[in-house]
């Protein structure tokens, strides 16, 4: 918006302007945009200075429940191009700045696409000012939406038409070898709609943490009016309430692996496109994941898992982690670093490999003596990808350039998985 204002919690008092600095340590104020919408609460602080102006940037992770078959590929793809032409068209509209660095905060592009096909997931990375990631992200939520939905139903129907006259399954039949069957849903990552997560994430500085929320309240709207059961969390949610609780309690995410649902989706949610769980952590939160060789089972895997989390009470902080079945014969332990800061993706890494020692020592006469790890690997982005990825955009060869890779990549992953 290009106006805000402050309001007392009483009416007494109230202030607009395109830029405001409040002093004081006051609680009972709240940081609204020019329509009186709540953006977030402005307590504890002595001094907070918002601008039209302003170097808040952000970052948004959309992770789609779609991947696993190459009737993926054509539509994913696409989600990709449209997501990026759009960015460049917002790019273009942007009123540009002689400084190299309001370039990059008034700016928004896809800095990372990925496709996780043993896990039926692909996941786009969104970076930019508040404002372009919330439109963006909106329009990107929206159109898989629409187009899993469009999937679903196609394939319902042709299943339906090839069963009364073949007895076979017209969408799993067109690509055998990347078959949808109820083994291939056993295997997939949690999920709960079809598009499964929205977060908003802060970047550059601790101002970004004040916008997150709207950001991806402004998401999740637009979600909600496709028909999705919208679930709120962290700066989004009015308590606060954080993403594992609000999965454990309203949804089915720990169990929808398990599903034997043909569907794309395993949820208890009536609505076609299923719950998305939508909301804003306090920080910038980082995925890696440990895949474990094909000779170790899941309970030696799992004592992996209690091995880094949180949790567990002798993992490392700020840390969730979960136990996953990968492909036909492996597992994988998928981390969230909740504060890189705290933990990082190094102190994961030296904390698996002692792991791997110690696991070595109980099992010598075993096959678990031999190396257990196969891979450890980055899923998503940090926030020096975010800012490289502005400072990259914020030419057009530079835009041009970096479009043309992050595509290459999204193609690289259907050929390699």
């Amino acid at each position: 918006d290009s106006q805000w204002s402050i309001t007392h919690s009483d009416g007494a008092f109230s202030s607009s302007s395109s830029s405001l600095t409040i002093l004081g340590d006051r609680t009972d104020y709240c940081i609204v945009t020019s329509q009186k919408r709540t953006v977030a609460p402005a307590t504890n602080f002595a001094m907070v200075v918002i601008s039209t102006a302003s170097r808040v940037i952000v970052a948004c992770n959309i992770y789609v429940s779609a991947g696993g078959t190459l009737l993926h590929r054509d539509l994913l793809l696409r989600l990709l191009t449209e997501t990026q032409e759009h960015c460049r068209r917002s790019n273009k509209n942007e009123t540009q700045s002689q400084s190299t660095t309001m370039k990059e905060q008034q700016r928004v592009a896809v800095v990372h696409a990925f496709r996780d096909g043993p896990y039926d997931r692909s996941s786009f990375h969104l970076a930019g000012s508040p404002a372009l990631v919330a439109d963006v992200g909106s329009s990107l939520a929206g159109r898989a939406i629409r187009s899993l939905s469009l999937l679903e139903t196609n394939c319902d129907n042709d299943e339906k038409s090839d069963d009364a006259m073949t007895g076979m399954d017209g969408c799993d039949a067109s690509h055998p070898q990347e078959s949808n069957t109820n083994e291939t849903i056993e295997q997939r990552h949690p999920t709960v709609g079809l598009v499964d997560h929205v977060s908003v994430l802060p970047l550059k500085d601790e101002a970004a943490t004040i916008i997150t929320g709207s950001v991806a309240r402004d998401i999740g709207e637009a979600i909600k009016a496709l028909g999705a059961d919208v679930l709120y969390y962290g700066r989004a949610h009015p308590s606060g309430k954080e993403l594992a609780a609000v999965r454990r309690e309203s949804t089915r995410f720990f169990e929808s692996s398990k599903s034997n649902s043909n569907s794309l989706l395993a949820t208890v949610s009536t609505k076609a496109a299923g719950q998305v769980t939508v909301g804003a952590p306090p920080r910038f939160v980082e995925n890696y994941n440990i895949r474990l060789q094909p000779n170790v089972g899941k309970k030696i895997a799992r004592t992996l898992t209690e091995s880094v989390r949180e949790r567990s009470g002798r993992g490392l902080p700020s840390v969730e982690a979960l136990t996953l079945k990968y492909g036909q014969d492996q597992y994988e332990v998928a981390c969230n670093l909740l504060d890189p800061t705290v933990t990082s993706s190094k102190d994961i890494e030296n904390r698996m490999r002692l792991w791997e020692k110690q696991q070595q020592r109980q099992n010598e006469d075993t096959e678990e003596s031999l190396g257990l790890i196969e891979t450890a690997y980055r899923v998503g982005t940090t926030t020096d990808m975010c800012l490289e990825a502005l400072r990259e955009v914020s030419t057009e060869d530079g835009e041009i350039a970096h479009n043309n890779l992050v595509l290459k990549r999204l193609e690289t992953d259907f050929l390699i998985k």
